[in-house]
C-alpha cells in the first residue's frame, strides 16, 4: 500500500491511517513506528473485514511532528512507541483516545465533556521514572544482560541507561550487574529486579527464577508526591512517575476535600485496592477517617508505616487484607460517605454492585486501565445511580498511548448543599 497518510494514533500505541481509494477504502488500517502526519508505503500483514494491520516499508514524507529520539534501543524496546512524536501530538492524541472512549461508553456529548475533562502532562517528559522493573539474565561466566522485554515478546534488549529512568537510576546499573552476578555464583541465573529511587538513594529487589531474593540498597526510600512525602520499600507497589503521582494527590485532596464540607461528625471513607496507603494520604489530610481494603498481605506493613509516618493513630485507619473479588469487602465497612478505589488493570467489577448499595454521597475512581475503568464506571452509573461530575488524565507515562484517568462520580439522589 503507498501513500498511506497516519491521521493519529490509537489506544494501544499504533498509528491509524485510512484509506481512501483502493481496495482498503475507508477502513482502518494500523502501523506501528509511526508519528501522525507521517506519510507510508505500508507492507500489509493482516486485513480483516473491517481494519488492517501492516508494517512501515518506506516513509515517504515525515510528520512536522517528528522529533529526534534519544534512545538508542527506543525503536528494539518497544516501551516508548511516542518517543519519536512531539509532546504536542501525544498530548492531542492522549485527549482525542479519552474524548472518544467517553462519547462511545458513557455516552458524553461535547458540551459535558469540554465542562467536565481536565487533561495534564507529565512535568517531565525525560528522567521521569522513580521506578524501574527490569529482566535480567547471567549466563555461567558471570555475565549479565540487564533490559527490557520487547514489547509483544518474551525478547530482552539490553540496557546501558533508560533515558526515561531517573538518572540515579541508571547510575545504579553497574552496581546492580556486579550484584546480580555475584548472586549467580557462577551458575545461570535469570530474573527480574525492581529499582526504586527517593531521597535517600536507590532501592532495589531482585526476584530470581529460582525462588532466590536479594535487597538492595536502603530497606526503604523517601518518594517526594508533591505536597506529599511517603516512604517505600521497592517491592511493594509504587507508582512510575513521582511528579504526576503529586498531581494524582492534589487533585484527590480537592475532591475530597470538597466532598468533606458535606459531613459534620467524623465520617468514614472506604477505599478499596489501598496498597500501602499513597492515596490514603489525600483523603488525611482532608480530614476523613479511612477503612481501606488490599488484596494482598504483603501490603499491611507498607499502609502500616504511612499511617505511623502520618501521625494517624489506628483508629482512623482501618486496614484489612480480604479477597476483593468476593464482591462484598470483609468484614462490612462502617456507612461510607465517600469511596474511592485505584484497582488493577482488570478493574474492579467484582465490587461494583456492593459501591451502588452502600450509599455512599461520592465515589472517585481512579483507572490504570481505560477500557477495564469505562466499563466499571458506565456500571456505577446506570439507572441514574451515580453521575460522572469530573474527568482528569493524567500522563503518567511519557512516550506511551498510557493515561491514568481519575473519575468523580455524584449520587444524583444525594440532598443539594
Amino acid at each position: 500500500m503507498s501513500g498511506l497518510e497516519i491521521v493519529r494514533w490509537a489506544h494501544g500505541g499504533e498509528g491509524v491511517g485510512i484509506p481512501r481509494e483502493g481496495a482498503l477504502a475507508g477502513r482502518v488500517v494500523f502501523v506501528p513506528e509511526v508519528v501522525p502526519g507521517d506519510v507510508v508505503d505500508v507492507a500489509l500483514s493482516e486485513v480483516k473485514a473491517r481494519w488492517a494491520r501492516g508494517r512501515v516499508r518506506r516513509i515517504v514524507r515525515p510528520s512536522a511532528a517528528r522529533v529526534p529520539v534519544p534512545c538508542a534501543v527506543q525503536a528494539r524496546c518497544g516501551g516508548c512507541p511516542w518517543m519519536p512524536g512531539s509532546a504536542e501530538a501525544q498530548g492531542l492524541s492522549r485527549r482525542a483516545i479519552l474524548v472518544g472512549e467517553l462519547k462511545k461508553r458513557l455516552g458524553l456529548g461535547e458540551e459535558a465533556i469540554a465542562a467536565r475533562l481536565e487533561m495534564r502532562e507529565s512535568p517531565v517528559r525525560f528522567g521521569y521514572r522513580q521506578r524501574v522493573r527490569l529482566r535480567f539474565e547471567v549466563d555461567p561466566r558471570g555475565e549479565v544482560t540487564l533490559g527490557f522485554t520487547k514489547q509483544g515478546s518474551h525478547t530482552l534488549v539490553a540496557i546501558a541507561r533508560c533515558e526515561v529512568a531517573d538518572e540515579r537510576i541508571n547510575a545504579a546499573l553497574p552496581m546492580v550487574r556486579r550484584a546480580l552476578s555475584e548472586m549467580a555464583g557462577g551458575q545461570a541465573l535469570a530474573g527480574r529486579v525492581t529499582l526504586v529511587v527517593g531521597v535517600e538513594g536507590v532501592a532495589g529487589h531482585v526476584e530470581a527464577r529460582d525462588g532466590r531474593e536479594l535487597h538492595l540498597g536502603p530497606e526503604r526510600v523517601t518518594l517526594e508526591l508533591g505536597e506529599h512525602r511517603q516512604a517505600v520499600a521497592p517491592e511493594g507497589f509504587v507508582q512510575a512517575n513521582a511528579q504526576v503521582t503529586g498531581q494524582m494527590l492534589a487533585t484527590l485532596t480537592a475532591w475530597a476535600g470538597e466532598e468533606r464540607r458535606h459531613h459534620d461528625g467524623d465520617p468514614w471513607a472506604v477505599e478499596l485496592f489501598a496498597g500501602a496507603g499513597t492515596l490514603t494520604l489525600a483523603l488525611w489530610r482532608c480530614g476523613w477517617r479511612v477503612v481501606a481494603y488490599e488484596v494482598s498481605e504483603r501490603a499491611r506493613p507498607g499502609f502500616e508505616h504511612t499511617r505511623i509516618a502520618s501521625a494517624q493513630p489506628p483508629e482512623r485507619a482501618r486496614w484489612h487484607a480480604c479477597d476483593l473479588a468476593l464482591g462484598l469487602p470483609l468484614p462490612a465497612p462502617p456507612a461510607p460517605a465517600l469511596i474511592v478505589l485505584d484497582p488493577p488493570r482488570t478493574g474492579a467489577a467484582d465490587v461494583i454492585g456492593w459501591i451502588r448499595g452502600a450509599g455512599a454521597r461520592a465515589v472517585v475512581y481512579v483507572s490504570c486501565d481505560l477500557a477495564t475503568g469505562l466499563r466499571d464506571v458506565a456500571a456505577l452509573a446506570a439507572g441514574g445511580r451515580y453521575e460522572v461530575a469530573r474527568v482528569v488524565g493524567l500522563d503518567m507515562f511519557p512516550h506511551t498511548a498510557h493515561q491514568e484517568v481519575m473519575f468523580l462520580l455524584r449520587a444524583m439522589d444525594r440532598p443539594a448543599g
